[in-house]
């Protein structure tokens, strides 16, 4: 089997038909299996992708696979890759869909010919599905060759674009996380570098009750779990570097957090970044400082715009 396409799915039934058509619609001339990991949906998610199964005519791809009870986002998405049998694997949220009929061929292609990448995403097209919010171009990266010093920018590649070596995965894989995708994008920096192809070849749809738009200080601190797992496996990532990368997630991404842990999270962010930006020359290490300090400023009035203190 060449490719495993993981799709981890919840209370999708608005969604998971076109999910798969935008599966079956690829453009693909290699062997492809679909396993899906239904995180026990209260909705008829679990009746349509039975109905598919049965009635089209590449129905017969899918492996299905029902959590009872639910096991949460990043051990779905775990237990999706484990019933893996592919060499690369896809992995597409049953929210989302891929655009581009092309997606699976290119990055199929790409890392059959360029062995030293062990990644390759695209970018996407944001939606917002309940926020009067205009469409946007997901990645900063779209072309970009990326190594370890750039896996720990930001917005890389919308997870429902990432397409990698299934030898990558590892058993110790954290799963008290909630950054699964900021921990493949690491462990894949492990093996190799990432290409982000050009072009928009996936639907990203933004809730506002999404996950990733609803997280505690306290549910987002469990993302250091990633930093002893990534030095495990990727030796010459800088232990200053993560913690300066999860201390800025913590710092921007906490949609509740009170004042003083904002405040601990910008130091934890000041320190690593000066640290893993020093420089003896005096102009560079005043622009790292005048930089980490904007940045700061800048998140604690997004938070105050966004009454995110508690």
């Amino acid at each position: 089997m060449e490719v495993s396409i993981c799709i981890t799915t919840y209370n999708h039934e608005k969604y998971i038909k076109e999910c798969l058509n935008s599966i079956f619609d690829q453009e693909f001339n290699a062997r492809y299996e679909i396993i899906i990991g239904n995180d026990n949906s209260s909705d008829n998610t679990e009746a349509i992708i039975y109905d598919i199964m049965t009635s089209h005519p590449k129905g017969d791809r899918i492996k299905y696979f029902k959590n009872v009870p639910n096991l949460g986002y990043v051990k779905n998405t775990l237990l999706s890759f484990s019933k893996a049998s592919g060499k690369y694997i896809a992995i597409l949220d049953g929210d989302d869909c891929w655009i581009d009929a092309t997606k699976l061929q290119q990055q199929f292609d790409f890392l059959e010919a360029n062995p030293y990448f062990s990644a390759v995403g695209t970018d996407s097209k944001v939606v917002y599905e309940d926020m009067p919010l205009p469409s946007h171009s997901f990645s900063n990266h779209v072309g970009q060759v990326l190594t370890k010093k750039d896996l720990t920018d930001t917005k890389i590649c919308q997870t429902s674009t990432l397409f990698f070596r299934k030898e990558i995965l590892k058993e110790d894989f954290p799963t008290n996380i909630i950054s699964a995708d900021r921990c493949l994008y690491l462990l894949a920096g492990c093996y190799g570098k990432m290409k982000v192809l050009p072009g928009q070849m996936a639907l990203y749809r933004q809730f506002s009750a999404s996950i990733s738009k609803n997280v505690t200080y306290e549910v987002m601190k469990k993302d250091f779990a990633i930093i002893p797992f990534i030095k495990k496996y990727g030796k010459e990532y800088k232990t200053a570097h993560l913690k300066m990368y999860f201390y800025y997630t913590l710092m921007s991404y906490s949609t509740e957090v009170s004042k003083i842990n904002f405040f601990k999270a910008s130091i934890g962010y000041f320190i690593y970044n000066v640290w893993s930006k020093f420089s003896m020359n005096p102009l560079k290490l005043y622009s790292v400082l005048k930089w980490t300090q904007h940045t700061i400023k800048q998140k604690y009035e997004i938070k105050k715009q966004k009454h995110s203190f508690v």
